[in-house]
């Protein structure tokens, strides 16, 4: 497989009164920093899909592409635009690893075992999840679907990543839930979408720290 990373940024952050995600303190950086670097550290080259300025990135000297099905559509647009960039380039890529931006705890073995679980089936799309709960965005993507992706994107009901998702053979990767310090169990995957998802998420991070 030949693996090239996308970061999710391009939603409306409609519950968090308008402020971008990505942009939101969080610890001695903004979120989609501390996503970055987590997603660097397991995979080269990355992107981002955000719909709005691309100088908010950057710092991070990282492509940032747009959808190309208007109208803020979700997730599955930025899948396929994610898919496109990486088509496109010189030497393709097979699959894109997928993440979002509003989840800075995903675990740091995210593409080793989401590669493990469709070693065997690279048709195959690879999903996460912890305790049987899916984690959609967070997945292994042939670019092979682009096509079926964007023919599915063309109704307006078709918004779901889960329903695209089933429409397809994929594997799940379970990944364990982490353990604090105060011994509570935490979901790696645990996404911020309220002002009191940001609070406790900056908690959980102090602990972590």
């Amino acid at each position: 497989m030949r693996i090239a990373g996308i970061i999710l940024a391009g939603g409306q952050s409609r519950r968090m009164d308008g402020e971008d995600k990505a942009l939101l303190a969080f610890g001695d950086r903004r979120l989609i920093d501390h996503v970055y670097d987590r997603l660097s550290r397991q995979i080269d080259p990355i992107a981002i899909n955000s719909n709005g300025d691309a100088d908010r990135f950057a710092n991070l000297k990282v492509p940032v592409i747009s959808d190309n099905v208007h109208g803020f559509v979700g997730p599955l647009a930025g899948l396929h635009a994610g898919m496109e960039w990486a088509a496109n380039h010189t030497l393709p890529f097979s699959h894109i690893l997928s993440v979002a931006t509003d989840t800075p705890f995903f675990p740091d073995d995210l593409l080793a075992k989401l590669h493990h679980t469709i070693l065997n089936a690279e048709d195959h799309i690879g999903v996460a999840a912890t305790g049987g709960r899916l984690h959609p965005t967070f997945g292994l993507w042939p670019i092979s679907l682009r096509s079926d992706l964007r023919n599915w994107l063309s109704d307006p009901s078709n918004r779901r990543v889960t329903s695209w998702l089933q429409r397809h053979p994929h594997s799940v990767a379970e990944f364990p839930f982490l353990v604090t310090q105060t011994g509570d169990r935490f979901d790696p995957f645990f996404n911020i979408n309220t002002p009191q998802d940001i609070s406790a998420a900056r908690d959980q991070w102090k602990i972590a720290g």
